[in-house]
């Protein structure tokens, strides 16, 4: 496992969950830091006890010590930043979604081919002990052939919390903030009963409520995935919903109550996975999380540098989300 020193190129609140994450990794350490202002770098480098505050990205980006980059900027900055890393030699790891379309995720993976560079689209929640979990039930069959996924990340801002969700030349909107996790949900069940490494849905319909600059606020999606699943996902900035993943077989159900993409789930600590086979009692999976999830995810990175891509989340994979996403903002009519 290779030792990584991190560079965060932006300093807002999930770049410090992020860099909470590095403290308590076992392979990484903080070295700099970078914000559109040297004092907002210098503030957050503080809070931290990070070594180096830049006031500019370049700035990071040149700096010999700093092996990975953490992109945390809004979505419309990650293609950018994600390409001019790559072409700085420094590993990546980059917020999800990737990038807005799937065309920007294309040029960003080609940059970390052709720079041979390590690149990675942060989806927390795919190393979490909860969600692998989840797929060996699934694989092994313990519900029968799944038929149907029921997946929901929805909350409510309040009208005027949420500038950047509310933007479009922000990339905002629900789908791509926290939709993304229900796609990829989805997708991930599909693969697990069908034994598949990568899918996509055949059909992608839905519905959301737009505001007047053409952004969801809250949205529904309808997938139809190999293996004949059905999907239904829910998500928004402006509603709160019960937040849950629901998978039905023909022999029984699967229930998370907790999924691990919640900010409460980012800590170390304990969830459950309700197993209620047909017509009989509930079973309630313990799963203890031992790391703390962004901590998982720097020591995942440096277990995986070397390979370029981590299996969990392989480009491929990534693509294929960026995809269906694509699919369902056209759907809802984004934009429009």
């Amino acid at each position: 496992m290779t030792d990584l020193r991190w560079g965060l190129l932006a300093a807002g609140s999930i770049a410090a969950d992020f860099a909470a994450g590095v403290e308590r990794s076992k392979h990484g350490t903080l070295e700099a830091v970078a914000a559109r202002s040297a004092d907002r770098a210098r503030e957050f480098a503080t809070r931290f006890d990070i070594p180096k505050a830049y006031g500019a990205y370049e700035d990071l980006l040149a700096d010999p010590d700093v092996d990975a980059v953490y992109i945390a900027t809004p979505h419309p900055m990650h293609a950018q930043w994600a390409i001019r890393a790559a072409e700085a030699g420094k590993h990546v790891l980059c917020e999800k979604p990737l990038t807005v379309t799937a065309a920007e995720a294309e040029k960003v993976i080609d940059a970390a081919r052709r720079h041979d560079v390590f690149l990675m689209e942060a989806f927390m929640y795919r190393l979490h002990p909860q969600t692998r979990r989840l797929v060996e039930l699934i694989s092994c069959g313990a519900i029968g052939e799944v038929r149907a996924v029921d997946v929901s990340f929805s909350f409510d801002t309040g009208a005027n919390d949420a500038p950047r969700l509310a933007d479009p030349a922000l990339g905002g909107g629900g789908i791509l903030d926290v939709g993304c996790y229900c796609t990829s949900l989805a997708r991930l069940v599909s693969q697990a009963a069908t034994g598949t490494e990568v899918v996509e849905p055949t059909t992608v319909t839905g519905m959301a409520r737009l505001t007047d600059r053409g952004v969801d606020e809250f949205a529904m999606g309808l997938l139809r995935l190999p293996g004949d699943i059905i999907a239904q996902l829910s998500c928004g900035y402006r509603l709160t919903q019960d937040d849950h993943i629901r998978v039905y077989g023909t022999t029984g159900q699967l229930h998370v109550p907790q999924p691990a993409w919640l900010p409460q789930m980012r800590r170390a600590t304990s969830s459950q996975i309700v197993l209620t086979p047909s017509g009989g009692e509930p079973e309630v999976i313990e799963i203890e999380a031992t790391q703390s999830v962004f901590a998982r995810e720097a020591d995942h990175v440096a277990a995986h540098v070397d390979d370029r891509q981590v299996p969990e989340l392989t480009w491929a994979e990534t693509i294929a989300n960026m995809r269906t996403l694509d699919r369902w903002r056209a759907a809802v009519g984004y934009g429009g």
